[in-house]
């Protein structure tokens, strides 16, 4: 498993030849490039983000482990600043 930001499936974006999906993070949807992956994602599965690339895909338990480690470098979950900066972004 890489270090990496988890984020879960929400749909594909059209019209970009299976390379972008919309993932949802902490509540934030983004558009992220699903190119480097072997397979395309299905709406509600996990993959971990990359500099807005999904470089893996993984399960609940291993986006919980990828979040733990980032919480561990970092803010809490439940700090509002984070939740906060990632709306500005």
């Amino acid at each position: 498993m890489c270090l990496g930001i988890p984020g879960r499936v929400v749909a594909m974006v059209p019209g970009f030849g299976e390379q972008l999906a919309l993932v949802e993070v902490e509540g934030v949807a983004r558009r992220i490039n699903i190119g480097l992956l072997d397979e395309p994602p299905e709406p509600g599965q996990w993959v971990l983000i990359h500099m807005g690339f999904a470089v893996e895909l993984t399960d609940a338990a291993g986006a919980d482990q990828a979040m733990s480690g980032l919480e561990l470098m970092g803010r809490p979950r439940d700090d509002p600043t984070v939740e906060q900066a990632g709306r500005r972004a």
